[in-house]
């Protein structure tokens, strides 16, 4: 008892200290007991207003009255504002349905034929408790039951405490943010005084740098959940403290931050003030353009997926998918892309944003030709909350499709699975000299051909992220798989081998390929099975190109639309040569992915990188970082073509393993129709044609 009253409670220190120790206890007991962003969603939406700039969605879109518009729904402020533009219909979803119980009471407030402005301003510019339950006996009775049981003994208690405290993100705002504002000594308040003034912002730039010292801190563990930001979308940059300092020296820096930002200050004037600093969904010249456009909804309580599954297809013009892909991993997004891509029309615009600038790490974007807005227009976004904005023309040929699944013959039991995998880990003991590389892989091959792919499908699981960025397949796409042995590749793209004119399998084992053309012929039709033809032969073989003319129509000029490398540069000797090789191959609008296995560090000069290149290189494979810098700065230039690269690591019995997928291909570009052409045509190839 001594101890306690010997506290000084009257010291700032103290509650400073009792701050932070409260917080401590409370990170724990969010990490250790439940999923903090479940249990908000459970009960409550996050979000109170979008934290997008519609100011910035207006200019990139160009909204007209013919659009069908899809967007995750948020708090539903924005796709309102998208209806003064009077588009013919606007599809929302989203997964807490919290959030749409929200949007659900905005809309139907709109369809109520008694709602004035000044009520609709009472309700959602000023949190006039009153006008709140007014309104709402008066139009309760057209809210769904869900949403209605929901609203009634929340709604004058919501409006009365403010609506900018609700959700959990005003629960941060309110509570959070201010403990923080505190503890750093900016006085927001002294700083409205003088109306928001640059001025003030850049005399006490230290106030800049402390928050962020604390948001580094903080925002990973404790905030992100508030702001609706899953642990699987936290990156490396969010835990440093130069991330948060450059997004906050860009919102509190802008002179105009008092006149035009009614985003941050919607959380400290709780509320709006009055028209000059509001919504556009909140003045009064477009009240009567969001009455009269309030019937152009439809809401899903639903995935993205689900949603494009649900609607007609064919039928959207401009979608709007928020930074949700972030946390996705690159499978999923994948899906929802074939999901989308059936949804809109060839050309539709697609707009996200992102915690990220570069959307390298999932090697499905391979297939899009993305334009990266963020240069452009993250200085004029008011938000400023996400460093990335892109957008994306649907292709109108078909997205690649991934089956997992092996087919059935290539399965195998377990006996013939274990005896494959003896003789694998056994060859460095068991196998013959031999000096020729083909002598090689069908010395390593030979014995574990049959049970190759049953084996290897948990080990080279960079294949099928690799596939996802095929790119689109259109009529007559032409493919080279270098050291694709038994074509395990091809059975990704099953559903879609009709759209081939001629895939092409080389490689230098024919214990390999004889067993990947037994397998095709029994999985594939007899017209899929007459498209591939299986080569033995080096790719680095000088006169390569007029040895594979034969399977594109004796075109020596035509060239293969993709070329692989699946697990086998690594394990080709001369492989600088191969890719130059593959380089002369590729076609005008080609493209060339690689996966393999990678280096746990960039420089690969750790104890792992030493431990896993030793353990690989007993079985002929080369593991270095210099893989990679050969590939994107020496073979293929980044001034001609668009090169991305995705490394993850992936536990295979305990141990996690790097990979790596590479992709290079000439830059494209998607039309408004959905056609694609390249970006930067070659001159010389269009005067040939004028002199034919």
């Amino acid at each position: 008892m001594t101890a306690f009253q010997s506290i000084d409670f009257e010291s700032s220190t103290t509650w400073v200290v009792l701050a932070l120790a409260a917080l401590t206890v409370a990170y724990y007991f969010v990490q250790k007991s439940f999923d903090m962003i479940e249990l908000i969603c459970n009960r409550t939406y996050i979000y109170n207003i979008c934290w997008e700039d519609p100011a910035v969605d207006h200019q990139i879109l160009k909204i007209n009255k013919d659009d069908v518009i899809f967007r995750i729904c948020s708090a539903g402020d924005i796709v309102l504002d998208y209806a003064i533009e009077g588009p013919s219909k606007i599809v929302i979803c989203d997964m807490n349905q919290h959030q749409l119980y929200l949007f659900e009471l905005k809309i139907q407030m709109l369809r109520d034929p008694l709602l004035t402005y000044e009520e609709w301003w009472a309700v959602w510019g000023s949190s006039d408790p009153e006008i709140a339950v007014k309104v709402w006996k008066r139009m309760r009775h057209t809210m769904s039951t869900a949403a209605r049981q929901w609203w009634d003994p929340r709604l004058e208690r919501t409006f009365r405490k403010g609506f900018a405290t609700s959700g959990s993100s005003g629960f941060a705002a309110k509570f959070i943010v201010p403990w923080l504002m505190y503890v750093v000594g900016f006085n927001i308040r002294q700083w409205a005084e003088t109306g928001f003034s640059h001025e003030y912002i850049s005399k006490n730039y230290h106030m800049i740098e402390r928050s962020a010292w604390w948001f580094r801190r903080l925002f990973p563990s404790i905030l992100a959940p508030f702001a609706g930001v899953p642990a699987n979308q936290i990156g490396p940059e969010f835990y440093t403290t130069e991330f948060y300092e450059g997004i906050l020296r860009e919102i509190f820096l802008d002179p105009d931050f008092g006149s035009h930002n009614y985003f941050y200050r919607f959380y400290y004037d709780k509320g709006y003030k009055d028209q000059t600093c509001c919504p556009r969904t909140l003045k009064k010249e477009h009240f009567q353009a969001l009455r009269a456009n309030a019937g152009c909804f439809e809401w899903h309580h639903a995935t993205v997926q689900a949603t494009m599954e649900r609607v007609q297809p064919y039928s959207f013009t401009k979608l709007i998918l928020l930074d949700h892909m972030d946390w996705m991993p690159n499978e999923i997004v994948a899906d929802e892309w074939i999901a989308l891509q059936r949804a809109t029309v060839p050309g539709a615009k697609i707009l996200w944003r992102s915690a990220f600038t570069k959307m390298d790490d999932k090697p499905f974007f391979n297939n899009l030709d993305i334009e990266d807005m963020s240069p452009q227009w993250y200085s004029k976004d008011r938000v400023k909350m996400y460093p990335g904005t892109f957008l994306a023309f649907m292709p109108k040929d078909p997205l690649p499709w991934i089956d997992p699944v092996p087919s059935p013959c290539q399965r195998a039991s377990a006996i013939r699975k274990m005896s494959t995998t003896t003789k694998m880990i056994l060859h460095p003991l068991t196998a013959g000299k031999v000096n020729a590389h083909g002598d090689k892989m069908s010395s390593f091959y030979a014995d574990q051909a049959k049970g190759y792919d049953a084996v290897r499908e948990n080990m080279l699981v960079a294949r099928c992220q690799m596939m996802t960025g095929f790119g689109p397949i259109k009529k007559g796409h032409t493919w080279l798989d270098v050291g694709g042995g038994t074509g395990r590749n091809l059975h990704y793209l099953r559903a879609q081998l009709d759209l081939f004119e001629r895939i092409v399998v080389l490689d230098i084992c024919p214990e390999l390929l004889e067993i990947g053309e037994q397998n095709a012929k029994k999985s594939f039709t007899p017209s899929q099975f007459e498209r591939i033809r299986w080569v033995c032969l080096d790719v680095n073989s000088p006169n390569v190109r007029a040895l594979l003319a034969p399977h594109l129509r004796n075109d020596l000029k035509r060239g293969f639309d993709t070329i692989t490398f699946s697990y086998s540069l690594t394990m080709i000797p001369l492989w600088e040569k191969a890719l130059e090789s593959a380089k002369s191959l590729m076609s005008d609008e080609g493209r060339l992915l690689v996966a393999d296995f990678d280096t746990y560090t960039e420089e690969g000069k750790s104890i792992k990188d030493l431990m896993i290149k030793t353990w690989y290189k007993q079985d002929g494979v080369r593991i270095e970082a210099k893989t990679r810098d050969v590939i994107t700065n020496k073979v293929f230039s980044r001034e001609k073509f668009t090169i991305t690269v995705a490394r993850f690591q992936q536990k295979l019995l305990g141990v996690n393993i790097p990979h790596m997928v590479v992709c290079c291909k000439k830059p494209m570009i998607t039309t408004e129709k959905g056609t694609r052409q390249l970006s930067h045509p070659d001159l010389t190839r269009l005067e040939e044609k004028k002199s034919d």
